[in-house]
């Protein structure tokens, strides 16, 4: 224990004003104020470091001050003396004014200013703790009744900061800091603390409220991490499940009605604008305008691009007509032994057939043993009649439900008819196939088409793992999630009775502006997502919380929207320039100690925070944080014939 400065006041004076600079004061501090700690009068203070705060009285008020800069004034003023005395040198600070106290209230702002010669005192810890909670918008009585949540205490102080949560998680945050900054930890901390309030000590209710976590790389997918109640999606693309979970918790269920939307659709498989869109436009049009009859409509739909493949022959038709057949597992000679029999004449743009089909006509001559089609109407109405009787008997028998099977069906169909009607050419829309094609697979073993209009997400703490998903369904998954969570809630949160929360670790793989793996229509579309959801969903009660080790590539029109940022040791230039850019909020001693931040400090600061606050945020438990350690080399790469007693001193 330091021992205190003797004082007979009621206030503890280290020094006075000497210059006062509009917001900014010059403070000359007496001699013997230079320890860490001091008790006067039976209460503890902290001593003077750069960031504390001082008062200055002045009448009935207690002005407040911050800290920003210390500096030894030379009083001989004389740099040609290069002699060190005692007393040559006095000690003096600049400080910031942020606020006054009036009596045991604190209110933030110029409420008053100092004058020459007014005496510089220590603040208690309670005072401390006024000030770092603000001037808040609740009495004393109603705080009392307010749940709490802490997440760490304040630096250098060492106070328990209670945050408003109930003005926190309705608003946009960003957690932003390098790898092993602590950033996984924070944000594992304040939902953790959340939850705890609502789903175990049940002090909250949060309705029909819903926070989703779009977990990269399988953080948070233990048993336990952040909070035992919450529903996992164990997605895959690569056909690896987990055993854990039942089958369901590897899909994602989609509302048909939200699926079928032409513009989402267009993004998905890379439609280009003035021919592949017009043509996917076409088929919603046409196949899935009402829900239910692209299944029930079927065999119809394939006995008449049976008809368009004979009446304009067309080996391109004929190939997707048997893709057609493949993708609903018949074979060709199933629905008519036209199929497999027919070859075509590039010369004559004609069908033949080695073999005697029903009407086609037999050759003469040197041309005996082989078969023609003349593409009569009448020929092929008459085996249409037969195909369709034959397609009413076998796809009875199928119990096909694969709406996303079914969009490729469908393109395949409508690209038939209109390659008889001659109103499009292969070339331009092929591509556009080969990525329906592509993105089907994938699509199939992500998600899953419902009927009705139900949320994807019906728990209330839902954690969705990409961890075992390929790169470019990793970039087209959050998008979807996004897009259909942030519609449903806007039409369903009228009374404003409840909220949405997407919360994005590695927030940089989605929200990126400067990714080179995508087309620009692509990395639009997705931006423009995201943008509207940081824009205007505060407005539905829709928000976003982020977390990233590159702040730089996060597109700045998102960053810039945040409410509330909690920011780690971040060391490279340019997420230190967008800061400085983006968060007006962040004084210039804030902003200086970021890159020096040790881990687990953070530095909050936002709407929420009425001036920028340094924390050491508490580390979680080890089963309930995120899986986001540094790998034990010393534990792993031990050798095998180390006696015991060396190994307790190694891990000691």
């Amino acid at each position: 224990m330091e021992d205190g400065i003797e004082s007979s006041s009621l206030n503890f004076i280290v020094g006075s004003v000497r210059e006062i600079k509009g917001t900014v004061v010059i403070v000359r501090l007496f001699e013997n104020t230079s320890q860490l700690i001091y008790f006067f009068n039976g209460e503890k203070y902290s001593g003077i470091i750069i960031g504390s705060y001082i008062g200055i009285v002045r009448g009935q008020y207690t002005i407040v001050g911050k800290v920003e800069k210390e500096y030894a004034y030379d009083l001989l003023k004389d740099s040609s003396i290069q002699e060190f005395r005692k007393d040559r040198f006095v000690r003096e600070i600049e400080v910031k004014i942020i606020g006054s106290f009036k009596g045991n209230t604190y209110e933030s702002g110029m409420v008053a200013f100092p004058q020459i010669f007014n005496d510089v005192i220590l603040l208690s810890e309670k005072q401390k703790k006024e000030i770092i909670g603000g001037s808040g918008e609740v009495t004393e009585a109603d705080a009392k009744k307010i749940p709490k949540i802490s997440i760490g205490k304040t630096w250098p102080d060492r106070i328990t900061y209670n945050l408003r949560w109930y003005k926190l998680f309705n608003s946009h945050i960003a957690i932003f800091g390098n790898t092993g900054s602590g950033k996984s930890n924070t944000l594992a901390k304040l939902y953790h603390e959340l939850f705890k309030l609502g789903l175990v000590e049940n002090q909250l209710n949060f309705g029909t409220s819903k926070f989703v976590l779009l977990d990269f790389n399988g953080e948070y997918v233990g048993k336990d991490s952040v909070i035992a109640n919450k529903k996992i999606y164990n997605l895959s693309t690569a056909g690896k499940l987990d055993d854990t979970l039942c089958e369901e918790d590897h899909f994602l269920h989609i509302p048909e009605k939200r699926f079928w939307d032409k513009d989402m659709l267009s993004v998905l498989f890379g439609a280009t604008e003035q021919t592949q869109q017009p043509f996917l436009g076409r088929v919603l049009n046409y196949y899935f305008e009402a829900e239910g009859d692209f299944k029930s409509n079927l065999p119809e739909y394939i006995a008449q691009a049976f008809k368009n493949v004979y009446i304009v022959p067309n080996k391109n038709s004929l190939d997707l007509f048997k893709q057609v057949l493949k993708l609903l597992d018949l074979t060709a000679n199933e629905v008519s032994d036209w199929i497999d029999n027919t070859v075509y004449n590039s010369t004559r743009e004609s069908f033949y057939s080695k073999v005697l089909l029903n009407n086609w006509e037999p050759g003469s001559g040197r041309n005996e043993g082989t078969y023609y089609w003349h593409a009569e109407e009448d020929k092929v109405n008459e085996e249409k009649v037969v195909v369709r009787s034959k397609l009413d008997i076998l796809l009875s028998r199928s119990d096909r439900s694969n709406p996303m099977r079914d969009l490729q069906i469908a393109s395949y169909l409508k690209m038939i008819y209109e390659l008889r009607q001659n109103t499009v050419q292969y070339d331009h829309i092929a591509p556009l196939l080969h990525r329906i094609e592509s993105r089907v697979n994938d699509f199939s073993k992500i998600f899953k088409i419902a009927t009705g209009d139900d949320e994807i997400f019906s728990d209330t703490v839902n954690v969705v793992s990409f961890k075992n998903v390929n790169q470019d369904m990793k970039m087209i998954i959050p998008m979807i999630i996004a897009k259909i969570t942030y519609e449903m809630n806007k039409e369903r949160n009228i009374q404003k009775d409840r909220i949405f929360n997407l919360i994005i670790d590695e927030a940089h793989s989605i929200l990126s502006d400067s990714s080179s793996r995508e087309s620009e229509k692509w990395k639009d579309y997705r931006l423009e997502v995201f943008e509207e959801i940081i824009k205007e969903g505060r407005k539905f009660g829709y928000f976003l919380s982020i977390a990233s080790q590159r702040p730089a590539d996060i597109s700045p029109t998102i960053v810039s929207q945040i409410h509330n940022y909690f920011i780690h040791r971040l060391v490279n230039d340019n997420d230190l320039r967008l800061l400085d850019r983006t968060m007006t909020s962040l004084d210039s001693v804030s902003k200086e100690n970021i890159p020096n931040l040790a881990p687990g400090q953070v530095i909050a600061t936002g709407v929420l925070f009425e001036l920028p606050i340094t924390m050491e945020v508490d580390r979680l438990d080890k089963k309930i944080a995120p899986s986001s350690e540094n790998t034990p080399l010393l534990e792993i790469w031990q050798k095998k014939n180390q006696n015991d007693s060396y190994r307790d001193f190694l891990f000691d």
